[in-house]
Parts: structure tokens; sequence; C-alpha cells
């Protein structure tokens, strides 16, 4: 009876965790205009590629609050504030990774390896949204919300020389 008992708390307990998905505000405390995307590449290898993702936010109230990131076709990028012809622009730049692999020493006295750097570990996903939806996590006093953004235009890809 008593493994019973124990088995039965046990599956309780593992349900009752906390859930993985963050969860997301119906509506932001703050107006946005339409988001837009656009492809870039740069003039040489070493330049890069990515996409900005660029969201104008027409509302004055944001006091209290502070854009910190945006999750975007399975990529996460820090959100900045700019100011373009006296207006609020949250941008962000998911830049795409270079896949050339660094030199790697190998040595028989492990004081030789310090200079090799560990890999970096790629961060799961939280939310699972179409490729013209993009999720915004602000500050809003010591909470951190979530809102999602439907509908994002794709412009045309920027091709640097």
């Amino acid at each position: 009876m008593r493994i019973f008992t124990y088995t039965i708390l046990a599956m309780v307990f593992s349900l009752s965790g906390c859930s993985s998905q963050k969860k997301l505000v119906k509506n932001a405390p703050f107006e946005m205009g339409q988001a837009t995307c656009q492809s870039w590449t740069g003039g040489r290898p070493e330049s890069g590629s990515g996409i900005k993702l660029e969201i104008p936010v027409l509302s004055d109230k944001m006091d209290n609050i502070k854009m910190q990131q945006a999750f975007f076709r399975g990529k996460i990028a820090d959100i900045n504030m700019e100011t373009r012809e006296g207006n609020w622009i949250a941008t962000a730049n998911f830049m795409k990774v270079n896949s050339e692999k660094q030199d790697i020493i190998m040595h028989e006295d492990a004081k030789q390896e310090v200079g090799n750097k560990p890999p970096k570990l790629q961060e799961k996903f939280p939310f699972e949204i179409s490729a013209d939806e993009c999720v915004v996590s602000y500050a809003d006093g010591d909470q951190i919300k979530y809102f999602k953004i439907e509908g994002v235009k794709e412009k045309k890809p920027l091709i640097y020389q």
C-alpha cells in the first residue's frame, strides 16, 4: 500500500511542475505599428548575414517598460530602441552564425589546451510560432512579459557590395 501511495504522490508532483512554455500577454501596454523584417547579406564572407526585424512603437507610454528580446523564426536577439524622424523603432538583428570551425589545440599536457573555447549550446526556442509571427519580451516593472506580433511583412533582401 505504501508503494502505491508514493507512486501516486510522485505522479502528482511531476505533473504539477513548472511549464516550459512562457505565458503570452493578450494586450501589450504600448501600441505598435506594422512590423517588418528584411534579410541582409554582407559583401564579404566575414561580414555575415542575417535578418533585421523592425517594430515601430507608436505609444509614448514607455516609462516603466523596457523592451528586451525578440523571438523570430527560431532565433533570439536583443532589442535596441532607435529614433528615426522623431519616432521610436524597436530593432532586433538576427545574425546567422558562421559555420567555420575554430582550431582546437589537442595536447597531452592539459595546460597547453587553455586557449580552446567551449562550444556554444543552442538555446531552446520557447515558442511555437509561424514564420510571419514574432514574440517580444519586455520588462514591466519587475516582471518579464511576452507579447506576440502577427503579420510581420517581409521586405526585399538587402545585399551589400
